[in-house]
């Protein structure tokens, strides 16, 4: 078995300075919404684009059979001009529906409904993307009845608006929620729509929606849990909403523990979050810079975000470098397997972690065969000295009793909090033909 030992530390300073947006050239954009105006530095952020609310129904009809098109037109335009991806938000949804609709008889109702579809695909049918209905577990709208209420199926309303915007509209048809990757049961009412409208070939992407009270409180491993049920489905998820709170340094925390399960997620097509400018999000302090403007400053979350997403995170070294003193492996097995021999051993290795920079850092280990693709049978038992836990899991499962963790998987994370030193070790077990460990990174 061969030991390879990398230490990369996240420090609070970062490098980049560029013009182009933060996910140009990935194989998935990284957007946001724009507001009443085009922000000055939007450019050099954000890859796509969705009006926060200037495509909602009550925004553009406001008084019947008077529609203004304004700020629309200029975030679509926008969106044209710099060759970036376009998302309607939204034809359908109980809130921000105008409010004379209600007053109106079911034929009516049905009427106007139409209308509003034929006039927004008359601008916009070649959006890249449409939120079709939005919200549907949680904000049904009040004319729904118009367009076949619950119906045989339960959801003939949903059904219904994908049918009529699948006859005007080029681009991917989306249903949006919130509320579904922080919770199964949710995510479970989801599929039951989803697949619905999968039957009849009238869904393109399942959207979800990830506002802080969706991602703060619940761990990575359960939303990426509910991401794998939706992607079971073989449709893109397009991650929307997105908005993480705090101070600084926790909102930069929030982006580290979560933002990577929602990128990385191999079912995942783009995310989209839900503002970035300080005094205009929605939610107080979840904004990423001081100001719409070029040069405007960047909140820690932000710098990390880019450097992240672009994959040139800072190696500058801090004062005092993480070292493991001891990395020498044994083997407690009573003979040395090898690589192709199917069986069972056992590896053990002792760290300690020097840790006096003032921002804290993260542990990540990963236990790879390099010989086979098939890893099965790591069961993992962590001891710490101090107050580390494990804080999110890819592709692990963990149990925790005070200081002791036992983990099963192939990667796992640990947190190093700010101050002082941190001893820990493990036992690595293994199992299965061509499933001995050949290669194990601790960084």
């Amino acid at each position: 078995m061969v030991i390879s030992t990398v230490i990369v530390v996240l420090i609070s300073q970062y490098t980049i300075s560029s013009n182009a947006a933060i996910a140009d050239g990935k194989s998935k954009f990284l957007g946001n919404v724009m507001g009443s105006y085009v922000p000055a530095n939007y450019g050099q952020y954000w890859n796509q684009v969705t009006p926060e609310n200037a495509t909602k129904w009550g925004s553009v009809e406001g008084t019947r059979d008077s529609m203004n098109w304004g700020t629309a037109d200029s975030i679509y335009n926008y969106a044209r001009s710099n060759s970036i991806p376009f998302k309607f938000h939204t034809l359908v949804w109980g809130n921000q529906a105008p409010s004379w609709i209600s007053g109106l008889s079911q034929s009516e109702q049905l009427a106007e409904i139409l209308e509003w579809f034929d006039a927004a695909a008359a601008k916009y049918g070649d959006s890249d993307m449409i939120d079709v209905v939005n919200e549907p577990l949680h904000a049904p709208p009040s004319y729904k009845e118009a367009l076949g209420g619950d119906g045989s199926t339960g959801w003939d309303w949903v059904i219904k608006s994908f049918e009529e915007a699948r006859s005007r509209f080029s681009g991917k048809l989306i249903l949006n929620d919130y509320g579904i990757v922080n919770d199964a049961s949710a995510a479970n009412n989801y599929l039951t729509i989803i697949n619905l409208l999968k039957s009849r070939g009238l869904i393109d992407g399942i959207g979800c929606q990830a506002h802080l009270f969706n991602l703060e409180d619940y761990s990575a491993s359960t939303i990426k849990s509910n991401l794998d049920t939706l992607a079971a489905t073989g449709i893109p998820i397009y991650i929307s909403e997105v908005d993480l709170s705090g101070d600084d340094a926790t909102q930069l925390t929030h982006y580290q523990e979560k933002f990577p399960v929602l990128w990385e997620h191999p079912g995942v097509a783009g995310v989209t979050l839900w503002g970035y400018i300080q005094g205009e999000t929605w939610r107080d302090n979840t904004h990423l810079v001081s100001s719409g403007s070029v040069g405007a400053s960047e909140r820690p979350a932000m710098q990390w975000l880019k450097e992240y997403v672009s994959g040139t995170t800072s190696t500058s070294t801090p004062v005092n470098t993480p070292t493991p003193v001891t990395n020498t492996p044994t083997n407690s097995s009573t003979s040395t397997p090898t690589p192709s021999e199917p069986s069972t051993g056992d590896y053990s290795v002792d760290y300690t972690i020097a840790n006096d920079w003032g921002s804290g850092a993260t542990i990540n280990v990963a236990v790879n065969n390099n010989t086979s693709s098939t890893k099965s049978g790591w069961s993992v038992s962590w001891t710490f000295s101090g107050n580390q836990q494990i804080t999110s899991l890819w592709n692990a499962s963990y149990t925790q009793s005070g200081a002791s963790v036992t983990v099963t998987g192939t990667s796992w994370n640990a947190d190093i909090p700010a101050g002082g030193s941190a001893s820990f070790g493990f036992n690595i077990s293994y199992s299965g033909s061509n499933s001995i460990p050949t290669d194990i990174t601790v960084n």
